[in-house]
């Protein structure tokens, strides 16, 4: 059966290059230009074509017509090829590169833009080819999906251990602590690259089951009573439950369960002693004790690493496995600056960003009442960035997303493809909570949202969330 004509739409402010391309590429292809100035994205008023190529010299201009193809829904799955002179630098367009929106260079002859659309082409005829002689074997399908598994399972388990961070300020940052310092344990004894991740894995959630134990108790800035801390230790075996349908987690549901358990027999839940206490368990124990004493608590100061060590020391064979205090002693031997603890900041600098006068002055009032907080503010999507030009220690930005000229969308993008601020956390804080924006502001990294409007107490608190998460 004769293939139907592939259909070119060339977006364009220097020249119609289908007749150059056409020659290169043959028969089978038909080529449409539309002005850049005014372009229209379907073929005959509605038939959209297989293939977009974006040939415009001015930059902003290419950005623009960028943006409002990937915020139209209709058109924002086309394959895009955006082309650029050698050695041109275009960061918007970088940042927007995916499956179906890629750059090549240009050439006298534009063999590049050719090769990539045969690429296409040639992708698609595999693909739809049952007798294709580079057809995966079921074994490497099987080990694809395997590794995909795996990464949603280490996604979902990454977001699940933040749940229990929600409960107390002084448990943020508690888990991701936890599980480095539990693989750096693991791997000085010889653990294997699969176990590390096993059990960096198992450290992220085993707080999990504080879910379900009351505010009042995981917050409370006394003493525990005898009842209150009986519950408290219910949480290892709710944590437990919450895994044990998994069978694939087993060794996750253990480590959970018995993280409490002491080497000498007097932990909990259910008294476990020496080598019948897991191994993941018994090197989780070490490593959640040494964060708690190397973090601030609301009863009391963190220790110094000397202390830490005395506790290590005293504890060897009766609440730690001997083997493992050994090592937790020689990381802490090693760590000459003492760098293996919690940090606390009073010095954090936020940028709020709103072309609303009232929502600036709202948001620095909110956070001039804490004096961990120094304001900055910006009117626009420029303003905010040429400030991180100038401020460049920035800790956390707040964006609004709906801003005339440039919307908080294309300011993340820009923030997102440069390389001194594409780490900075920013949270869109926003009445637009379709499903739309919500998509690509996590196609772009958004680090939270806050919806407008909200408490004081709900912003400060997900402002915290978000900082520290950055410690």
């Amino acid at each position: 059966m004769q293939q139907r004509a592939r259909k070119i739409l060339i977006i364009s402010d220097v020249e119609d290059i289908g007749q150059v391309i056409g020659k290169s590429l043959g028969p089978g292809y038909e080529f449409f230009l539309t002005p850049a100035d005014e372009p229209v994205y379907t073929i005959g008023g509605r038939t959209l074509p297989d293939v977009v190529i974006l040939d415009i010299a001015n930059a902003e201009l290419r950005s623009e017509i960028a943006r409002n193809m990937h915020n139209d829904q209709r058109i924002s799955v086309l394959t895009v090829i955006c082309v650029l002179a050698e050695g041109e630098e275009d960061k918007i367009m970088t940042a927007y590169q995916n499956d179906t929106f890629s750059i090549v260079r240009r050439s006298e002859d534009f063999s590049q833009v050719s090769d990539k659309i045969k690429s296409i082409f040639d992708f698609d005829n595999e693909g739809s080819s049952s007798n294709s002689g580079s057809e995966k074997s079921d074994d490497e399908m099987l080990a694809e999906a395997q590794a995909h598994l795996q990464n949603m399972s280490f996604q979902l388990i990454k977001s699940i251990s933040l749940l229990a961070e929600v409960k107390d300020p002084c448990f943020r940052g508690h888990s991701r602590r936890t599980a480095s310092f539990a693989r750096e344990i693991l791997k000085r004894m010889g653990g294997s690259e699969e176990e590390q991740m096993n059990i960096y894995c198992a450290a992220l959630v085993h707080d999990i089951g504080m879910v379900a134990i009351p505010d009042s108790i995981v917050g409370k800035k006394s003493a525990l009573s005898d009842d209150e801390f009986n519950e408290l230790r219910n949480h290892t075996i709710i944590g437990s439950k919450i895994f044990n349908g998994v069978t694939q987690m087993h060794e996750i549901n253990e480590a959970i369960r018995w993280h409490h358990e002491r080497y000498d027999g007097s932990g909990y839940p259910d008294g476990l002693k020496g080598e019948n206490i897991p191994l993941a368990a018994r090197i989780i124990a070490a490593a959640d004790a040494y964060d708690s004493m190397t973090s601030e608590m609301v009863y009391r100061s963190s220790m110094q690493q000397q202390q830490v060590r005395d506790e290590f020391i005293k504890g060897s064979g009766t609440q730690f496995d001997p083997e493992v205090a050994k090592v937790v002693l020689s990381i802490i031997y090693d760590d000459k600056n003492f760098e293996r603890r919690q940090i606390s900041r009073n010095d954090w600098k936020i940028l709020l960003v709103d072309d609303d006068p009232m929502v600036l002055q709202m948001g620095e009032y909110i956070l001039s009442r804490y004096k961990q907080y120094k304001v900055f503010q910006a009117s626009s999507g420029r303003a905010a960035l040429k400030m991180l030009k100038e401020e460049t220690d920035i800790d956390l930005i707040l964006m609004d997303v709906e801003m005339p000229l440039m919307d908080g969308i294309e300011t993340l993008i820009r923030i997102r493809s440069d390389e001194v601020t594409r780490s900075l956390p920013v949270i869109f804080v926003t009445a637009d909570t379709s499903r739309e924006t919500l998509s690509k502001a996590l196609k772009f990294g958004i680090s939270g949202y806050i919806t407008k409007p909200f408490t004081p107490t709900f912003f400060v608190k997900r402002i915290n969330e978000i900082l520290n998460k950055t410690i």
